[in-house]
C-alpha cells in the first residue's frame, strides 16, 4: 500500500514539474516578418518567385500556423454563437486553417455586384473567438464574417474586436462589407442570416499575410549615397524649405550645407531620419529617409546647397529660391494623374526647362499605381529625375496612394508637409499654404469629406488672398461618376467663398470648365469657379459623351499645366510635352 502511494505522489511531483505549454503569442505581423526574413536567408530570387503555399506552412513551426490561424481577426462573445464566414468563391485556395478548425460549407451564398461569396459556419462557445488569415495569396475581396447567438433568445454583445478601427453592422440587402469601397453593397443575403452583426473590413488585409508571388525588386536600390532629393515646404515658404533624401540603413546621419552664392558664409543643418521598411522589397527592404528643415532664411533669395549621409559623400550642389514677401507675381505647374510613369517623367524635365521661373510643382493624386509598394516610388523619382531638386513638390494623394482601406503611410513617409489640416484626421495629407497674394487648400478626397468641411470653410472664411485654388483628385465635374457629396461640402463652400479654380485627376482626361455656380455655369470667371482636370499620361477613355459644362476636352495625354499670377491677371496655359499649347485662360480682376 505504501508503495502505491509513493508511487501517485511521485507521479504527481512529476506532473507538476512539467512545463504549462504557454499561450500562442505574437502577431500575424511578426510571424510573417520572420517567415520572409528566413526565405531571404534560404532562398534564392528565383526560388522567392516560385515559393508555394505548401512549401511556406511547411517552414512554419506549430506555434507560427495558430497564430495565422486564430489571430487575423479576434473578438469576444458574452454567449455562445455560431460564425458565419463569407469567402469569394473565386480564390482558389482556400485559407488553410478553414476546414482544419472546424468550420462547414453550407449551400449558401451572399452576393454584392462584383462577387459571390460561399458561406462557412461554425459554432463557438462565449469567450475569445479566433479566425485566421485570408491566405498566403493576395485575393482582394477578403472574407468577412457575421455573428448571431446560437439561442435566439439571449442577447449578445460582442466587446473586444481586433482589429479595433472596423465598425460593425448589420448583415443585409445594401449593406458594404469594405470600407475602402462603400459603394460595393449587397445585393443578395440569404433570410437565415439577414439581421446578424456583420463585421466590416477593408480589402487591403489581403495583403497582412501576403507571400506567394509577393516579392518584389526595385530597379534603383538605395547606397550610402544620398539620392531621391526633393524639395517640399512644411511652413512659411519665404522663411523655410525642406530637403529630404534616401540612403540605405548603413547611413549613421544626415547633414545640409547651404549658403547664398558670392557669399562666404556656409551654414549647416542636421537632419532627422527614420527606418523605412518594404519587406516584400528584396533587394531594399530597409532604407533610411532623411528629413532636414532649413529655417530662418532670407525672403526671395537664391540659396545653393548640398547634403550628405554619414558616411557618404556631399552630393553635387542644387538650388533653390524662397518666396517673396512682394507680391511681385510667380507660376506653378501642376500635373494631373503621374503613376510613376516614364513618359510623365520626361515631360516633367522638359517643363522645367521650359519655365524656369518655377516657383513650385503640384501633383493632384495618384503619383504612383501602387502607394504601398516603394518600388513604385523609386521609379516615380528616377523618372523625375532632378525635377523636385529646385522646385518644391506640393501633391494631394489620390486612391492609389492611399490604397485598399490601408490609408497613404508610405506617402506620408515620402512627404514632409504642413500639418495645420483638419482636427481628428491624419496630418499632412489635408494642408493649406499661401504663396504670395494666394491660397491654396490641398485636399484629401480619400478620406471623409464632411469631417475636412468645417476646416474648409474656416480657411476660406479668414483668407484674404486674391486668388484661391482647391486641389484634390477626385473631379466632381465628369462624365464617369457623380461625387455629389463633394458638391454638396466642398463646391458649395466654393461658389460661397470664391475659390478661383479647383484642379483634379482620376479620370484620366483633360477638361476645362466653365465657371460654375451652384452647379451652373455662369458668365464670369469673378462669378463663379472654373473646374479643371488633367492626365499625366497617355488617356483611357472609351465612352466620349458631351459634358455640357466644358470648355475644352481632350480624351488622351499627356498633358501638364502652367499657371502664373501677376497682380490682377492669371495666365493659365496647358501644354503638351513638346511644348504645343492645348489650352489657354486669362482670367483678370
Amino acid at each position: 500500500m505504501k508503495v502505491i502511494i509513493l508511487a501517485i505522489l511521485l507521479a504527481g511531483t512529476f506532473m507538476s514539474c512539467q512545463p504549462k505549454k504557454e499561450p500562442v503569442s505574437g502577431t500575424v505581423k511578426e510571424v510573417i516578418d520572420r517567415a520572409v526574413t528566413r526565405f531571404y536567408e534560404k532562398l534564392s530570387a528565383a526560388q522567392l518567385d516560385t515559393i508555394s503555399e505548401s512549401y511556406i506552412l511547411s517552414s512554419l513551426s506549430d506555434e507560427e500556423k495558430e497564430i495565422l490561424a486564430t489571430k487575423f481577426w479576434s473578438f469576444n462573445a458574452s454567449v455562445p454563437v455560431t460564425v458565419s464566414l463569407m469567402r469569394d468563391t473565386a480564390q482558389k485556395v482556400v485559407p488553410f486553417w478553414l476546414a482544419k478548425s472546424g468550420f462547414i460549407k453550407t449551400d449558401v451564398f451572399v452576393k454584392n455586384e462584383e462577387y459571390t461569396y460561399e458561406v462557412w459556419k461554425k459554432d463557438f462557445d462565449e469567450g475569445t473567438v479566433g479566425l485566421g488569415i485570408n491566405g498566403f495569396d493576395k485575393h482582394r475581396p477578403v472574407y468577412f464574417i457575421s455573428v448571431a447567438p446560437q439561442d435566439s433568445d439571449q442577447k449578445l454583445t460582442i466587446t473586444q474586436v481586433t482589429p479595433s478601427e472596423y465598425s460593425l453592422g448589420t448583415l443585409q440587402k445594401g449593406a458594404f462589407t469594405y470600407h475602402d469601397w462603400d459603394g460595393l453593397i449587397l445585393t443578395e443575403v440569404p433570410e437565415q442570416l439577414t439581421g446578424q452583426t456583420l463585421f466590416t473590413t477593408v480589402r487591403g488585409r489581403a495583403r497582412e499575410a501576403h507571400l506567394v508571388q509577393a516579392f518584389r525588386k526595385t530597379a534603383t536600390p538605395s547606397s550610402e549615397n544620398p539620392d531621391q532629393i526633393i524639395l517640399t515646404w512644411s511652413s512659411d515658404p519665404t522663411s523655410s524649405v525642406n530637403v529630404q533624401w534616401r540612403s540605405n540603413f548603413k547611413a549613421k546621419s544626415g547633414k545640409v550645407k547651404y549658403w547664398i552664392p558670392e557669399k562666404t558664409d556656409t551654414l549647416f543643418n542636421d537632419a532627422s531620419a527614420f527606418e523605412m521598411e518594404d519587406r516584400l522589397l528584396q533587394n531594399d527592404r530597409y532604407v533610411k529617409r532623411f528629413t532636414s528643415t532649413l529655417k530662418d532664411l532670407k525672403p526671395g533669395t537664391l540659396y545653393h546647397y548640398s547634403i550628405c549621409s554619414e558616411p557618404g559623400k556631399w552630393t553635387v550642389p542644387a538650388s533653390f529660391k524662397t518666396a517673396s514677401v512682394k507680391n511681385e507675381g510667380f507660376s506653378f505647374i501642376w500635373f494631373g494623374d503621374t503613376h510613376y510613369s516614364p513618359i510623365w517623367g520626361e515631360m516633367a524635365q522638359k517643363s522645367v526647362k521650359r519655365h524656369p521661373e518655377t516657383a513650385f510643382f503640384s501633383i493632384a493624386g495618384d503619383l504612383v499605381s501602387t502607394g504601398l509598394n516603394r518600388d513604385d516610388w523609386d521609379q516615380l523619382w528616377a523618372h523625375g529625375g532632378n525635377t523636385f531638386t529646385t522646385k518644391p513638390l506640393m501633391p494631394v494623394p489620390g486612391n492609389h496612394d492611399s490604397q485598399d482601406g490601408l490609408g497613404a503611410w508610405m506617402y506620408k513617409e515620402m512627404f514632409s508637409l504642413p500639418e495645420n489640416g483638419p482636427a481628428k484626421q491624419p496630418s499632412e495629407m489635408t494642408y493649406a499654404f499661401s504663396y504670395q497674394d494666394a491660397l491654396f487648400l490641398m485636399l484629401d478626397a480619400t478620406l471623409s469629406v464632411p469631417q475636412q468641411s468645417a476646416w474648409v470653410e474656416e480657411q476660406l472664411k479668414k483668407s484674404n488672398a486674391k486668388w484661391k485654388f482647391a486641389m484634390f483628385h477626385f473631379p466632381p465635374y465628369n462624365f464617369e461618376e457623380p461625387y455629389d457629396e463633394i458638391m454638396r461640402e466642398w463646391c458649395s463652400l466654393f461658389d460661397k467663398y470664391h475659390v478661383d479654380m479647383v484642379m483634379n485627376g482620376h479620370m484620366h482626361y483633360y477638361l476645362r470648365t466653365k465657371p460654375m455656380f451652384n452647379k451652373k455655369p455662369v458668365g464670369s470667371p469673378s462669378k463663379g469657379t472654373i473646374y479643371t482636370m488633367s492626365i499625366s499620361i497617355p488617356g483611357k477613355q472609351v465612352r466620349w459623351p458631351e459634358e455640357d459644362y466644358a470648355v475644352a476636352r481632350y480624351k488622351d495625354g499627356p498633358l501638364y499645366q502652367h499657371i502664373s499670377i501677376n497682380g490682377n491677371t492669371l495666365n493659365y496655359t496647358c501644354y503638351d510635352p513638346d511644348g504645343n499649347v492645348k489650352d489657354q485662360l486669362v482670367i483678370k480682376k
